[in-house]
């Protein structure tokens, strides 16, 4: 006998049974717990719990029919942010004529060095944070 065939038959008392227990550590343990758990009174289910379980039953439906629902919603509403939305640039690089673009892109580094400049612009017309004492 083997420790599945053994498993499966308990509690079932026969010869072949107790000479497996002899030789089987892990099938004794298993017999021990099985004795522990019998000496445990029976658990009684609460009042609400069958009712708990109707409810999950006939939930569980209404789960399958609305998550692919739910799921399409969000589809759409993405399709219609990407299409519907209008770019935040309108007057960006893609309106002007290919060969201008072909310049910008050719100097690029020094369109970045403009975006600096003119960012820098800003900190020109403040005074210097430590302003030097006349004198």
């Amino acid at each position: 006998m083997d420790c599945r065939t053994y498993r499966g038959a308990h509690p079932e008392e026969n010869e072949e049974a107790r000479e497996h227990l002899r030789s089987c550590a892990d099938c004794r343990t298993f017999r021990r717990v099985w004795e522990l758990l019998q000496e445990y009174p029976p658990l009684e289910p609460g009042p609400g719990f069958l009712r708990g379980v109707r409810a999950r039953r006939t939930a569980a439906p209404l789960l399958r029919f609305a998550i692919p629902l739910v799921a399409a919603a969000a589809v759409l509403l993405a399709a219609a942010v990407l299409f519907l939305v209008p770019s935040p640039d309108p007057g960006g690089v893609g309106s002007l004529p290919p060969e201008e673009q072909m310049e910008l892109a050719e100097n690029l580094e020094l369109l970045q060095n403009l975006e600096l400049l003119r960012a820098l612009e800003f900190v020109g017309d403040y005074p210097p944070p430590l302003a030097e004492n006349p004198g």
